[in-house]
C-alpha cells in the first residue's frame, strides 16, 4: 500500500463541497489556539485556476522576515505565481499580512519517492514585521539530539478527517518522539518514505497529522526541530507520523539563506 502523502488532490474536492467557515479548527486531534501563542507558522495558499479556488496548501515555519521553511513536497507542480503566503492570522485564510512568494529552493538530494530529503525554503517577495502575531524559529544546531519519549508541539491547519472539509483555524497536537527503529517496524510494508536519520518519527493515540499539514513546524522552546513530510492515514494510532529532521540540514539553510543576500539570516539557537 502507497503511503499517502500530506497534499492531495482530493482536499481540493473537499473544499468545494464544504459547509460555510467554521470557527472550528483541524490537525487530527489537539486544540485551538491562536496565532499570538504560536507567531511563527503561516499559511501557503494556493489557487487553483480550473475551480477557481483559493486552498490551504501547505504550512511554513518562519525562520527570517524573509525565509520560511516548508516541504520540497508542497511545491510539486505548482505555479508560483499562484502562491501565497498568510502570516500572523489564526486562520489561514483569512486576516493578517499576505505577500507573495518570490521563489523557492529544495533540497538538492530531495526524491519524491521513497520521500527522502522533503525540505524547502521559501523565500517571501516582501518581508514580514516582527510583532506579536509573526515571530521567527530558532535553527537547531547541528547534531542536537532529541531523545525518544520527548513531546513535540507542532501547529498547522490541516484536516482532522481524510474526507472531511476545509476549515480554516489554527489548532496544536503533542507528539511524542519514537526511535526510527519502531518507525522503521512501523512502516515495514508501506511504500514511499524513507525512515533513516534525517527525519524524527513521532506519535500519540489520537492525533497526528493530515491533508493540509505538509511542512507545520515540530517545535521545543521556540527551536524548530522537524518539518511535517508523511503521514499514513490521518492520525493512526499503529503508523507514527515523519517529519523532517532539520538539525540536518542546519548548515544547509543558512548556506542558502546566505547566499541569497535576502535581509537578516535565520538564527541558531544557542
Amino acid at each position: 500500500m502507497a503511503t499517502k502523502v500530506l497534499f492531495l488532490a482530493l482536499a481540493i474536492l473537499g473544499a468545494v463541497l464544504a459547509a460555510p467557515e467554521s470557527r472550528e479548527s483541524r490537525i487530527v486531534g489537539g486544540r485551538p489556539v491562536n496565532i499570538q501563542e504560536f507567531p511563527y507558522v503561516a499559511a501557503l495558499v494556493y489557487f487553483y485556476p480550473r475551480p477557481q479556488i483559493y486552498i490551504q496548501r501547505c504550512v511554513g515555519g518562519i525562520i527570517s522576515s524573509w525565509i520560511m521553511a516548508s516541504t520540497a513536497f508542497c511545491f510539486l507542480d505548482v505555479n508560483l505565481s499562484n502562491m501565497r503566503a498568510r502570516a500572523g492570522s489564526t486562520y489561514s485564510m483569512s486576516g493578517g499580512v499576505v505577500t507573495n512568494v518570490q521563489r523557492y529552493v529544495q533540497h538538492p538530494d530531495y526524491v519524491q519517492n521513497p520521500r527522502t530529503n522533503d525540505i524547502a525554503l521559501v523565500f517571501l517577495q516582501t518581508p514580514l514585521l516582527i510583532s506579536n502575531t509573526v515571530n521567527v524559529l530558532y535553527l537547531p544546531p547541528p547534531g542536537t539530539n532529541i531523545p525518544d519519549g520527548t513531546p513535540l508541539r507542532v501547529v498547522s491547519w490541516g484536516f482532522e478527517t481524510e474526507g472531511g472539509p476545509q476549515l480554516h483555524a489554527l489548532k496544536s497536537i503533542s507528539l511524542n518522539k519514537i526511535s526510527n527503529e519502531q518507525c522503521e517496524a512501523s512502516f515495514a510494508g508501506i511504500d514511499g518514505v524513507s525512515i533513516d536519520d534525517n527525519v524524527i518519527c513521532a506519535a500519540n493515540p489520537g492525533y497526528g497529522t493530515c491533508f493540509g499539514d505538509s511542512g507545520a513546524p515540530m517545535a521545543i522552546n521556540n527551536v524548530l526541530v522537524g518539518v511535517a513530510s508523511v503521514y499514513h492515514e490521518c492520525g493512526t494510532d499503529t503508523v507514527p507520523d515523519v517529519f523532517v529532521r532539520v538539525d540536518r540540514f542546519t548548515n544547509w539553510i543558512m548556506d542558502v539563506a546566505g547566499a541569497s543576500r535576502s535581509g537578516v539570516l535565520p538564527r541558531i539557537a544557542a
